[in-house]
């Protein structure tokens, strides 16, 4: 493989986003601050990136796409460099591909955060932790240490912030994706009673201490932090279950006796709207299998998606109703600077009218006074595009076109 050092015009310079198909998009995620300690890093030292190039790969003849750097090179635009010293590789074999995914990989420090999802999605066949790339743990072994701080004021309450919840689980599956899972078990595995179906997963639930009647089924999307605790004690207590599961670690509760992974990397948008690659396992085979490779049920999930965002489409709900999508769209105009207040609002989980139609408010929202709602609707009118002149004068000509069964003089 052949390599060139360059200063190449940051200008000419994009981050990778998965442009080119035998490069998968970056995997790393990372915050504001990440960005500011980076560029003050830039700042203070001037040869640091003359230390730690970007590396680049041609997109085309006037683009180069960063496939070790993308943070640096967001710091580098934050503080108004025009240039920026850079490796180019010139990839001649499968082999230079390979090399160029894992210096990627490599070069990614301690700023930012790995996207578990890219990672199970985009980067699964390659050895990623002998890369250096960290496993996500879902034991529950990780505790954290008070040691030599107990007693310190106000650190019981801080500790109590990242001590993992038993069952509270923010990536609440949307109906349209339960159903149409409900749907492929009875398919494919066997019928299942709705009335003894089990759903133990819900923020302040235990799902140790729960009701488990004879002759009931747990199907149901479980916190993942604690994934392989909860597959293990149905499996020791014999409960028929079948769990949605995170398609990265999915086999991290090992082999166990009844136990399948049903892999399916589905891509779920989730009512939070977290996309997460999911799979499934279960002990209702009751044959030997362990793994059941079943791509089938993206299809159906993504289907099953589809067809409830053209349902949603149908209909349109008041200005008085925000729901997090609306606020989603308003939040898109960065110069946007709505606000309701305390007062202007109260707290609803579904509309009477949907509820008629056999729809809900899924995610719920907030119904808005009249002046808030007001407010509300000019901040989605300000944030729609307008015609350019050029647009506009087309139009006029193509008014002063006949229509069809005018007389044409």
């Amino acid at each position: 493989m052949r390599k060139e050092r360059k200063t190449l015009k940051v200008s000419s310079l994009v981050q990778n986003n998965g442009q080119l198909g035998w490069l998968p998009k970056n995997p790393r995620q990372w915050t504001q601050t990440d960005i500011d300690r980076t560029a003050a890093s830039i700042q203070e030292d001037e040869d640091f990136l003359e230390d730690r190039p970007l590396l680049v790969v041609p997109k085309d003849a006037k683009t180069w796409i960063v496939f070790a750097g993308n943070l640096r090179l967001t710091a580098a635009k934050k503080i108004g460099l025009k240039e920026v010293p850079c490796i180019a590789y010139a990839r001649e074999t499968d082999e230079d591909d390979l090399t160029i995914k894992r210096r990627a990989m490599k070069d990614n420090g301690s700023f930012g955060a790995w996207d578990y999802d890219a990672l199970a999605n985009e980067w699964d066949d390659l050895p990623l932790q002998d890369w250096g790339v960290p496993a996500w743990d879902t034991s529950s072994d990780m505790k954290l240490t008070t040691e030599g701080r107990e007693g310190g004021e106000g650190y019981g309450d801080f500790v109590d912030k990242f001590k993992q919840k038993l069952t509270t689980d923010d990536c609440y599956t949307p109906p349209e994706v339960y159903d149409a899972i409900l749907a492929w078990i009875e398919r494919n595995i066997r019928p299942v009673d709705r009335s003894a179906i089990v759903r133990p997963f819900f923020p302040g639930g235990d799902y140790i201490n729960h009701n488990y009647p004879e002759g009931c089924v747990v199907v149901d999307n479980p916190p993942f932090s604690i994934f392989s605790d909860i597959v293990r004690f149905y499996a020791e207590k014999r409960i028929p279950f079948f769990l949605f599961g995170p398609s990265l670690t999915l086999f991290a509760p090992g082999k166990i006796a009844g136990v399948c992974y049903i892999v399916a990397n589905a891509s779920v948008v989730y009512e939070n709207g977290a996309v997460v690659s999911t799979s499934f396992v279960t002990n209702l085979l009751r044959d030997d299998s362990l793994i059941w490779v079943r791509g089938d049920i993206g299809e159906l999930i993504k289907a099953a998606q589809e067809k409830e965002d053209a349902e949603l489409g149908k209909y349109d709900v008041p200005d008085n109703v925000l729901t997090s999508a609306r606020i989603g769209k308003i939040c898109k105009a960065t110069s946007s600077d709505l606000r309701i207040k305390f007062n202007e609002a109260v707290k609803v989980n579904q509309l009477d009218g949907l509820k008629e139609i056999g729809k809900g408010l899924y995610g719920g929202g907030f119904l808005l006074s009249r002046a808030a709602a007001e407010r509300a609707a000019a901040e989605r009118a300000a944030i729609k595009i307008q015609l350019s002149p050029r647009e506009k004068a087309i139009v006029d000509e193509l008014d002063k076109l006949p229509t069809p069964g005018d007389k044409v003089s």
